[in-house]
C-alpha cells in the first residue's frame, strides 16, 4: 500500500497493449467489488454512508482481450460485466472530454455515475456530498489498484455532461454521471 501511494499519479500516456481480463476483473474488485455479505448487505471495498452503495461503474472498453470494445455495466452483486452498447467509442468519448487524449488512448474508460435516491431517503440534504464522497473513494481505489498493477489512471473532471449520460444510456435525472477515470498500460512497459 505504501508503495502504491508513493507511485500514484495521474498518468495520461497509454500503450497500445491492452488489459487482460483477469486484470479487469481485479481492477473492478479493487474499485468497488464485494468484500463481505453480512446482514443480507455485500459490503464493498469503497466505504458508503449507511452501507447504500449509490455509484454504478460503466466501463467503456477500448482494448481488454476476451472483450468485444463497447460500453458495459458493471454489476458489483454478481462481479459480472453486462453490456450496453457494442462499439468504438474511444473517438466520442475524446469529444465528450472536452479534447482531452486520455479516453482514446487508454485500453477503457471507466464512468462513474451516481444513483442519488439511494442515499437521499435515507440522508435527506446531506445525500449529495455523501454521494460524491464515495465517488471521490472509488476514484482513489483505481488510481491505487491501477498503481499496485503496474498500469496508470487518470481522473477527468471536465466533461460533457449530457453526451456522456447519453452514451450509457442513463436518464441524467435519477442516475447521472460524476466522475470519469482513464486506465491504461503505461508507455515503455
Amino acid at each position: 500500500m505504501e508503495e502504491a501511494l508513493q507511485r500514484r499519479r495521474s498518468i495520461r500516456d497509454y500503450s497500445q497493449a491492452p488489459l487482460s481480463l483477469e486484470e479487469l476483473s481485479l481492477l473492478l474488485y479493487l474499485a468497488d467489488g464485494i468484500t463481505l455479505w453480512q446482514y443480507g448487505i455485500g459490503f464493498r471495498t469503497a466505504p458508503s454512508a449507511g452501507a447504500l452503495y449509490p455509484i454504478e461503474i460503466y466501463p467503456v472498453v477500448n482494448r481488454v482481450e476476451g472483450l468485444k470494445p463497447g460500453v458495459y455495466h458493471y454489476n458489483a452483486r454478481f462481479h459480472a460485466l453486462e453490456l450496453i452498447k457494442g462499439g468504438e467509442f474511444g473517438p466520442e468519448m475524446v469529444q465528450y472530454c472536452l479534447g482531452q487524449e486520455m479516453p482514446g488512448a487508454a485500453a477503457l474508460t471507466l464512468i462513474l455515475t451516481a444513483v442519488f435516491q439511494r442515499t437521499r431517503w435515507k440522508y435527506r440534504e446531506r445525500a449529495y456530498r455523501y454521494v460524491l464522497l464515495e465517488g471521490g473513494h472509488i476514484g482513489q481505489n483505481i488510481y491505487l489498484a491501477a498503481t499496485a498493477m503496474g498500469m496508470g489512471a487518470c481522473a477527468i473532471g471536465a466533461f460533457l455532461d449530457d453526451q456522456v449520460n447519453r452514451l450509457i444510456g442513463v436518464d441524467e435525472k435519477e442516475e447521472a454521471v460524476i466522475y470519469i477515470l482513464t486506465v491504461g498500460k503505461i508507455l515503455g512497459t
